[in-house]
């Protein structure tokens, strides 16, 4: 079976990469992939398959294709938006949305789907149950799983299993990786204000430097993760956004400010947390001002079942090989909203190597395209083998 798969992938790998083209020169941010979910739902009209668009009032869109034998429903799921950054790549088929760009490997795992779904309606005949493809939008940042799993997805399809993969810069083309149990960090994001008061710049005495303020609230969070969270438990605060004022000569009224935690255990959450509140609260009263801070909790961590997760190794060295399948050693520190389903059914969540020499979100982020044909016959491998070991 595995020969087969790879041998029609490779024949549909030229529909793969230009499905994959269109995608990257049109990208769109969360909850916008309208432009996208056209192109998915053309793709799966084309091939017969049951289409489901616009699904939870969204730009999400889920395909079903039935087997002929009975057995349990499975989920193949790709997340389709992508990001607020400017591509740096000079690819021929680099995005022409100025400010856009899919930085996160998200048309791949998009063109990956699809090339799946061609193989699964070419292998109906040895599919048993019902595999539901899930194209979801929304995943930076705007937990679009939550939304669907809130709409009801998992029980209107009756989806008892989930299968979902990540393309990996850090991992060689042709490799797979994952563990059971915690796969991934839990992710929050909070903004912050602190307020000043302005005055000129050659006279700092008659006002309030919200920027020396700020500054100081950078540097004392990264003495949180450093000195008072213990080093066996992973935790990181990172700072993405600072605005302050609008002129080199002008001491500004406020500075505002955003960034990101991530931490793999609800003890460490908690108690960065309450550190950030209590270290911005030290901090502007040491300054003569006030300052707030707003932390939201966005993703849990991904929880890859345990049972189902090694089954799927087993299979991976099968398909890759022993040498291209790796348990990862310790949970990755990366936000993935792939959580919000593994907190309702079994599932599985890995890594596929494409060897970027640029880390995910960079602005020359690359993908190796010579992964994805033979990924869309390893998700079809999933797809046809793991009726035979649903939990």
């Amino acid at each position: 079976m595995i020969e087969k798969l790879r041998k029609c992938a490779q024949e549909n790998e030229q529909r793969i990469l230009e499905l994959r083209h269109q995608i990257h020169q049109y990208p769109e941010l969360a909850f916008e992939e309208v432009r996208t979910a056209k192109v998915i739902c053309e793709e799966l009209d084309r091939l017969g398959i049951e289409i489901h668009a616009n699904y939870a009032d969204t730009t999400a869109v889920v395909g079903v294709i039935q087997g002929v034998t009975d057995g349990p429903t499975r989920a193949l799921r790709a997340d389709i938006d992508a990001l607020p950054v400017q591509e740096e790549t000079g690819l021929p088929f680099a995005s022409k949305i100025p400010g856009k760009m899919h930085a996160c490997g998200h048309d791949a795992h998009t063109a990956i789907l699809l090339g799946t779904a061609h193989l699964l309606t070419r292998f109906r005949s040895q599919l048993a149950g019902r595999i539901v493809l899930v194209f979801q939008p929304g995943e930076e940042g705007h937990a679009g799983a939550r939304v669907l799993v809130e709409y009801g997805l998992l029980e209107e399809f009756g989806i008892e299993a989930m299968f979902g993969h990540h393309v990996w810069a850090n991992l060689p083309p042709g490799h797979f990786a994952t563990r059971p149990g915690v796969m991934t960090s839990n992710s929050d994001n909070f903004s912050a204000e602190i307020k000043g008061r302005g005055a000129h710049a050659a006279r700092p005495n008659m006002g309030i430097d919200p920027v020396v303020v700020a500054s100081h609230f950078v540097l004392a969070c990264q003495d949180i993760i450093s000195r008072e969270v213990s080093p066996n438990s992973p935790a990181v605060i990172t700072f993405g956004k600072l605005r302050a004022g609008e002129a080199y000569n002008v001491i500004p009224e406020r500075a505002i400010f955003e960034g990101t935690v991530r931490t793999q255990s609800a003890e460490v959450q908690n108690f960065v947390q309450e550190r950030m509140q209590q270290v911005l609260q030290g901090i502007t009263s040491a300054f003569r001002t006030t300052g707030t801070l707003t932390y939201r909790r966005l993703y849990p961590s991904v929880i890859n079942h345990q049972g189902l997760t090694r089954d799927v190794m087993t299979l991976a060295e099968d398909f890759w090989g022993t040498s291209q399948v790796a348990t990862i050693p310790h949970a990755s520190m990366v936000g993935e909203d792939f959580a919000f389903y593994t907190k309702k059914v079994a599932s599985c969540f890995g890594f596929l190597g494409i060897g970027s020499p640029y880390d995910h979100h960079n602005p020359r982020f690359v993908v190796d395209e010579s992964t994805l044909a033979p990924a869309a016959a390893w998700t079809s491998y999933i797809a046809l083998k793991s009726a035979e070991f649903m939990p």
